[in-house]
């Protein structure tokens, strides 16, 4: 068993496919409503991560008995790297997450979509919530429908450790520097060995 998660950053390069904002039309100074429009686009620019279509992969770490590591630098080069491990561990091993369903699977396929790596037929082995055979999602085997309880939550309780304090938002100018970059991997394999350990706990 191989624990999987991910690290997302804007795509700056989609930025011009944003929808327009509107300042409130209750405002009538100028100043405020150049101010309110630049709020707007900011809050925009900040979700982007969350999108497939509008943000990118930064990181990529696995852990298991085996193998812990995190793939990091060019988008391309780290999913084929994933790619390549996953024809290694398909028929051996299930992929556990926490919310991949939702977001880590999801993002994966449709960014290695982007580049040729995979289609999207292929997809569903991942991203199917009736379908556990290749992907366990902690999130949705642990909460009941419409409930949301987050990794750090569950590892302190079942776990008795949290994950380490982090702010994405430092996570393009961590991107810059060898010191940042381990930061971020350092972070991201921590991610990986907490959902790891929580498969373990619960039976998996």
């Amino acid at each position: 068993m191989y624990s999987i998660d991910i690290e997302t950053i804007p795509n700056l390069e989609m930025i011009k496919y944003l929808p327009e904002v509107k300042a409130d039309s209750r405002l009538k100074d100028e100043n405020k409503i150049k101010e309110d429009i630049a709020k707007k686009q900011q809050e925009q620019i900040d979700k982007m991560a969350l999108s497939p279509e509008f943000g990118k992969i930064a990181c990529i770490g696995i852990y298991g008995e085996d193998r812990k590591e995190v793939l990091i630098g060019d988008e391309k080069e780290i999913l084929q790297s994933l790619f390549n491990i996953f024809n290694i561990i398909i028929d051996k091993k299930s992929v556990v997450t926490f919310n991949g369903i939702g977001f880590d699977f999801d993002f994966i396929y449709k960014r290695a979509i982007f580049y040729g790596i995979t289609k999207l037929c292929k997809m569903k082995q991942y991203t199917d919530k009736h379908n556990d055979f290749f992907h366990i999602d902690l999130m949705r085997e642990y909460c009941k429908y419409g409930e949301y309880k987050s990794l750090d939550l569950l590892s302190k309780i079942y776990l008795g450790e949290g994950k380490i304090e982090f702010d994405f938002k430092e996570i393009p100018e961590l991107l810059k520097t060898e010191e940042g970059k381990e930061k971020l991997k350092e972070y991201c394999l921590k991610d990986c060995e907490l959902t790891y350990r929580l498969a373990k706990k619960f039976g998996y």
